[in-house]
């Protein structure tokens, strides 16, 4: 049976959404009120949109794309920079199947593990200037450029444009911070610098002749020989759709969750000395970590009229996926405000579930596992530096912009 929704003529409810500033540096307080007292919220900003914070609720979403379609995904809409569905995170079965399909391939556990001597070279690369000086603001000096410098090697694009990659990034997720009608306007311009960039590369492609097939084949060329339903290759569209939805995970997601692991374990000792002590429990410890800093928040939009969590919704009602709150439900997990690094079962999803499940989520947990095992091996203790500047973002994808970190 349905109900009215709960919230209502809570102004702090009615007006929420992730991107507000006042809960970028720690958002948890307010996603455990939403659970404890309205776990189906309403709010009114950006035309009206529900937000499930239970975990029982946010799975459900992701388990039924049929009900809960990806299109439009980010709430507000377009705030990625787009004026159309891109390609396949806003697809939904049957083309979405299609797609994932033909990407698939691209990121299986094997193929994935031939990286695992690239990323721990580059890894240890990173530490050597940090070691040097005994200090460092880790975003800037491992946290953004591992996944970056590993990614672009990865998918064939050249690693000496990681600069602007991750500029091109931060804009079209993040926006200009309290100035939304300057971020459309910048998301808009990024958006079209991205595609017009790959669009070059497609051509200069062409130009060379048929792609690469086959085992040598990289991301793009991939792309090129794919056929899609077994019926057509994909157009240039779907191609830069492709290329522009995977840069942006690939870039961000990973980045975000190491970042806020050292930061964690910066703050907690007995944490950072059982890794230390275990290396053994590392993968593990990476699920609890995910778990803990679960950094996606995707938005639905309903198909029908349906009852979710006791409240009646409507067709073209759309609704926000509160993942990082789910991921802390008293009623999924036990003692869910504790990290234990020998969770199991461990059935977060901080990186999605169902149809939509990061594409990615192989190679991010390869970085995290890697990245942790020789910073740890290398970098036993270290700490904050007491008085420096600290800042998170909370948006589609969480992260952290600055941590200043100390080596004794």
């Amino acid at each position: 049976m349905s109900q009215p929704y709960v919230g209502a003529g809570d102004s702090e409810v009615e007006n929420f959404h992730h991107l507000n500033p006042e809960i970028q540096e720690n958002p948890h307080p307010f996603y455990d009120k939403l659970r404890r007292e309205c776990p189906v919220s309403r709010s009114e900003r950006y035309g009206g949109f529900w937000v499930l914070a239970k975990y029982e609720d946010v799975y459900r979403a992701y388990q039924e794309p049929d009900l809960f379609s990806s299109y439009p995904n980010p709430i507000p809409e377009h705030s990625i920079g787009n004026q159309r569905a891109v390609i396949p995170v806003e697809t939904d079965p049957p083309d979405h199947t299609h797609y994932r399909h033909i990407l698939s391939p691209l990121f299986t556990v094997n193929r994935l593990s031939a990286l695992e001597d690239k990323i721990r070279r580059t890894v240890n690369d990173l530490i050597d200037p940090i070691l040097e000086q005994s200090e460092c603001e880790f975003v800037t000096a491992c946290g953004r450029e591992l996944p970056a410098r590993i990614f672009l090697e990865f998918m064939g694009w050249p690693v000496e444009h990681s600069g602007m990659f991750l500029e091109w990034c931060d804009v079209l997720m993040r926006g200009v911070p309290g100035d939304e009608e300057e971020s459309d306007r910048i998301r808009m311009e990024t958006g079209i610098e991205l595609y017009a960039y790959f669009a070059d590369e497609l051509d200069k492609r062409e130009d060379l002749g048929p792609p690469v097939q086959g085992d040598d084949a990289d991301f793009i060329d991939t792309l090129r020989g794919a056929v899609f339903g077994g019926e057509r290759p994909l157009s240039q569209f779907e191609i830069l759709d492709c290329i522009f939805i995977v840069l942006l995970a690939g870039l961000d997601t990973t980045q975000g969750v190491l970042s806020h692991s050292i930061e964690f374990l910066a703050e907690h000792d007995s944490y950072r000395k059982d890794l230390v002590e275990h290396p053994e429990i590392l993968p593990s410890a990476v699920e609890e970590l995910i778990r803990w800093f679960a950094p996606v928040a995707p938005g639905r939009r309903l198909t029908r009229d349906a009852v979710v969590g006791g409240v009646q919704m409507h067709e073209g009602d759309r609704v926000l996926l509160l993942t990082a709150s789910a991921c802390r439900d008293e009623a999924e997990f036990p003692d869910p405000g504790v990290v234990d690094f020998r969770r199991d079962p461990n059935r977060h999803i901080g990186f999605g579930a169902g149809v939509h499940r990061c594409l990615g989520s192989h190679l991010a947990r390869l970085e995290l596992r890697i990245a942790l095992e020789e910073w740890h091996r290398r970098i036993p203790e270290y700490h904050l530096k007491e008085g420096a500047p600290r800042r998170h973002h909370v948006s589609q994808v969480a992260g952290v912009d600055e941590l200043h970190i100390v080596i004794p």
